[in-house]
């Protein structure tokens, strides 16, 4: 095989949580060229670490046909290929395989990609089965097993070649107690109150530590909220970059504390320590992966690669309330602690 084309849409740690795929696939065929259709912006940070090779915008209009339903009972309709630009075709048919995670309850989306295809169609989940406690790389790597490719244990990896790297993200390669904060996530009910993040900041800040928060186009709330009181403190406030620029910031900070969402994945993927908090969504199947991760899950704190766990009983909600203020701080404090007896 020598050619795959990957549909994945979704938000950041959608795509990072896809990065085993990719790496099963190019271990099992040496010299693999890998496209993925999806967001460009987002899909741009896997171009630049070396996943990916090309880009599909999913929502360019030339792509549309490909969504329309096709002749009755799924025959071949000519009126796919009419609307579908040669170019496009001729794409399609140089993929030896092709793999959709796309929403397609009624398989439009798939049938039309066979008509197209030189090789397998394959089709993934973007969740588990209701119920299931499977930790979410687990479940996109299922989309493989036709392929004779079983499950990785390997969590997702980034590494942001310097090339990619700004200029001023290098300058902070000797700041030696930068720790990130995001106070975000894609809903609000995964936030931590800002409070709490504002007398964290303190207590960071109190000790040595730089602060830097990083806030993402979702975020307008928390920012409204936290923006203000960082004007008094020595924090450094990261806006508007790309996610490659947030990933070398990550990879340059003593750690990383943040919410349930796509950031916390992106820093534990750079090989950063990530302090992940958890409380209406289930770490078990949504935990960012990583040996250096915690994750806080009401009063639990667990250590280490989340998929490595065995989780007994159903899934219940647990409350963000129920983390203090000061516990992601007495975890920080910890493994830093750690990491300076090892050096030592």
């Amino acid at each position: 095989m020598k050619r795959v084309l990957i549909i994945r849409s979704g938000a950041v740690g959608d795509l990072i949580l896809t990065l085993p795929v990719l790496s099963a696939l190019k271990k099992r065929y040496d010299g693999l060229s890998i496209d993925m259709m999806g967001d460009p912006d987002r899909l741009s940070l896997l171009k630049r670490c070396g996943y990916v090779d090309n880009v599909l915008p999913v929502d360019d209009r030339k792509f549309t046909p490909l969504f329309a339903p096709g002749g009755p009972g799924g025959a071949p309709s000519s009126s796919v290929s009419r609307k579908l630009p040669d170019h496009l075709i001729r794409r399609l048919r140089s993929y030896d395989a092709m793999l959709s995670y796309l929403p397609d309850p009624d398989g439009v989306f798939s049938a039309n990609l066979r008509r197209f295809a030189s090789g397998p169609v394959l089709t993934g989940r973007s969740r588990p089965t209701e119920g299931d406690r499977i930790h979410m790389t687990r479940v996109l790597l299922d989309a493989l097993k036709p392929l004779g490719i079983g499950a990785s244990i390997k969590p997702p990896q980034v590494d942001v070649p310097s090339s990619a790297t700004p200029n001023d993200v290098l300058q902070l390669e000797k700041e030696q107690r930068l720790v990130a904060i995001h106070p975000g996530s894609g809903g609000v009910e995964k936030c931590w109150p800002a409070e709490n993040y504002g007398a964290l900041i303190d207590q960071l800040a109190e000790s040595g530590f730089r602060p830097m928060i990083t806030f993402g186009p979702a975020d307008d709330l928390v920012r409204r909220r936290l923006l203000p009181w960082t004007e008094t403190r020595d924090v450094l406030v990261i806006e508007d970059r790309s996610l490659v620029e947030v990933a070398a910031l990550y990879a340059r900070c003593r750690a990383m504390i943040g919410n349930d969402s796509g950031m916390t994945h992106l820093a534990a993927a750079a090989g950063t320590p990530v302090i992940a908090l958890f409380g209406p969504t289930d770490p078990a199947v949504w935990g960012p992966r990583g040996k250096d991760v915690r994750i806080l899950w009401g009063t639990d704190v667990f250590e280490g690669d989340i998929d490595g766990l065995y989780w007994k009983g159903p899934f219940r909600p647990r409350s963000l309330v129920n983390i203090e203020a000061m516990t992601p701080f007495r975890i920080l404090s910890g493994f830093c602690a750690a990491a300076g007896a090892e050096r030592n």
